[in-house]
């Protein structure tokens, strides 16, 4: 019976080791949302964004992902202009929803190359306190040297999908589109 209990034990410890969890947080980071107007396209930039993830590895490769958390601060995003960066804060309604944030503890792994993966995370995506279940897919290339990861993805939604109206400018002669991108650059280290 010991050698059992012992052997269960031993066996308990190698699947542990082989499917290590290992966490990350951002140690740099870019946000770009990009739309269009009837005058001309637009973009809004953050680099305060944070990122915690913990991803699984059996080895040197990555084989899951078991939590993400992405936010950033609505009002850390900025543009060119003043007058668009207030007009985006008000349709996001940033005083009462401060955060946009992705949180994900599941994701599809599939090897992209040499120490690179392309993962696909489902998750909740909270937009002006309006929650919807997104797929955010991101490439990853693992650094072997340090382990560090670079991560990098985009992602198409339509504001309206997120209560959000889009925004209008000098007294409505200037209108947003209502499809914008998300870009995102994470560098990731342990």
């Amino acid at each position: 019976m010991k050698r059992i209990i012992f052997l269960a034990l031993i066996t308990i410890g190698l699947s542990a080791l082989v499917n290590a969890q290992t966490k990350y947080h951002a140690a740099y980071t870019k946000v770009a949302i990009a739309g269009t107007s009837t005058f001309h396209d637009w973009d809004m930039i953050s680099e305060k964004a944070t990122c915690d993830i913990s991803f699984n590895f059996d080895g040197v490769n990555i084989t899951g992902l078991s939590s993400l958390l992405f936010t950033v601060q609505a009002e850390s995003l900025k543009s060119d202009h003043k007058g668009l960066d207030k007009n985006a804060y008000k349709a996001l309604n940033s005083e009462k929803y401060p955060e946009i944030s992705f949180n994900s503890s599941y994701a599809n792994v599939r090897p992209n190359g040499p120490n690179s993966y392309v993962i696909s995370a489902k998750g909740k995506m909270n937009i002006s306190g309006i929650v919807k279940e997104v797929w955010l897919a991101a490439t990853c290339t693992v650094n072997p040297q340090d382990m560090s990861i670079q991560s990098t993805g985009s992602l198409k939604i339509k504001m309206t999908e997120y209560s959000v109206e889009p925004p209008t400018f000098m007294f409505g002669a200037m209108k947003t589109g209502d499809d914008i991108t998300v870009k995102y650059n994470v560098n990731l280290k342990k």
